[in-house]
């Protein structure tokens, strides 16, 4: 099974190079050993149901090793085992760390603050996509002791594959000192017993307000103006990923109908409606199907784009073409109930230096850095309780009119997150998806 596509994924070793997916099928091992328990976070349903059921009960979809697909209304616990425990209290760092990253998703001014810091030297290596590293990893082929970027919709495999060692919190002050309330505690991994967050970002819609004579921000359904967008043919684009691009009219449908939208639903209907109503976009505008929105957007390729947030603060920090004001980029995204994701920091289960991992990451969720790291570099919100919009355009940083790109913790307490489908959900959204693709 594969996961939604991660907005890093695949750009290689440049921001500017163009992407393309890869697929990698995710096996489980020893899958029922792993898993403490199960609690909900919104709607009871009585019991955490790992796809058994009763007749009293839905089924919820398993993945791999038969371990429960995480919800937030069917939270996991994962067990601790004796065979893979925490390291040990006081262990002192030294010597190299080894990270595993994307390409271009740490600042390293803040490799190089740190390694002054602490004496301890970074070595990183690089992945293109979320499915490559889980795929290497499992492979036995490549170790690290700290994996950054990997998110929620990738637990389940490492988990069930063992890929990973759970935290000890002693070394990490900051993240109750500084995380917002909901990702100390993940629906995906309740107590952030492997994991701990990184950044956050929102599918949203991005666009030029200069080019069009829309306020979409202020329209009932703004995600109706993909629909309306004839007068923009040939300048329109939606994310090339399948679940970001379907769950766009999921979304629009939901919100006219003035109910919370299933993103990651298996209903064969509403998986079917959502690639159709995509393909009509074809003869509608010409739809493109793109994630370089970050600089396609700024140089006036495209006009109206589905957004990830941080595409549209990377866009106007780092690739404004001369001359041209950031002030021409705006950005939408719903206030409830839309796709908000972010993804982790986790400490690969062969390290050989987690101490020093433990070390990092305790930097890199202390407030400055992680401001640093935000606004010089990455672009992609931490969720730091500190960082704000308003701050941001205070010192010029940002327009006003992106304001809504900085996601906030309320978002995220009511947004929800692309997840790993079961094998037939999957196969559902690949075949919508194919459909629309093909034309």
């Amino acid at each position: 099974m594969n996961e939604p596509q991660h907005p890093r994924d695949n750009r290689g070793l440049t921001r500017t190079q163009l992407l393309r997916r890869a697929a990698v099928g995710a096996a489980g091992v020893g899958g029922a050993a792993l898993l403490a328990g199960c609690e909900n976070t919104t709607t009871p349903i009585g019991t955490c149901d790992t796809g058994q059921g009763s007749e009293f009960v839905v089924p919820k979809p398993v993945g791999p090793g038969g371990l429960p697909l995480p919800r937030p209304d069917n939270s996991v616990t994962w067990k601790i085992l004796d065979s893979n425990p925490p390291i040990a209290d006081g262990v002192k760092p030294s010597g190299v760390l080894t990270i595993y990253n994307y390409a271009d998703y740490l600042d390293p001014s803040m490799i190089k603050k740190f390694e002054k810091e602490t004496g301890i030297k970074i070595q990183v290596a690089t992945y293109n996509s979320s499915d490559e590293a889980a795929a290497k990893l499992a492979s036995g082929e490549v170790s690290f002791d700290l994996i950054v970027g990997l998110s929620g919709g990738k637990i389940v495999s490492l988990i069930a594959q063992q890929l990973i060692q759970p935290l000890n919190h002693s070394y990490l002050p900051n993240l109750a000192k500084n995380i917002w309330g909901p990702l100390q505690d993940p629906f995906y991994d309740r107590g952030s017993r492997y994991t701990v967050p990184y950044v956050v970002w929102q599918d949203g819609i991005g666009w030029r307000n200069d080019k069009l004579g829309t306020d979409i921000a202020t329209m009932d359904v703004p995600w109706d103006i993909f629909w309306e967008s004839a007068p923009y043919k040939g300048k329109v684009a939606i994310l090339d990923d399948k679940q970001d691009a379907l769950s766009l009219p999921i979304q629009r449908d939901a919100l006219h109908a003035g109910l919370r939208p299933d993103v990651n639903t298996e209903d064969p209907a509403i998986v079917k409606k959502a690639g159709e109503d995509l393909s009509k976009l074809t003869d509608i505008a010409n739809v493109k199907v793109a994630i370089t929105d970050y600089q396609t957007l700024p140089e006036a390729k495209t006009w109206l784009h589905q957004s990830w947030s941080g595409d549209l603060l990377g866009a106007a920090f780092y690739y404004m073409p001369k001359n041209v004001p950031p002030s021409v980029l705006s950005y939408w995204g719903p206030e409830k109930d839309g796709v908000v994701q972010n993804d982790f920091f986790c400490i690969g289960r062969t390290a050989k230096n987690p101490a020093a991992a433990h070390t990092f990451i305790n930097f890199m969720l202390d407030r400055d850095n992680a401001y640093a790291n935000f606004v010089n570099y990455v672009g992609y919100t931490p969720p730091q309780l500190a960082i704000d919009s308003d701050a941001l355009i205070s010192k010029g940083l940002i327009p006003k009119s992106l304001a809504a790109a900085v996601i906030r913790p309320e978002q995220f307490a009511t947004g929800q997150q692309l997840l790993q489908l079961s094998v037939t959900g999957e196969r559902l959204w690949d075949e919508a998806w194919s459909k629309f693709r093909a034309g």
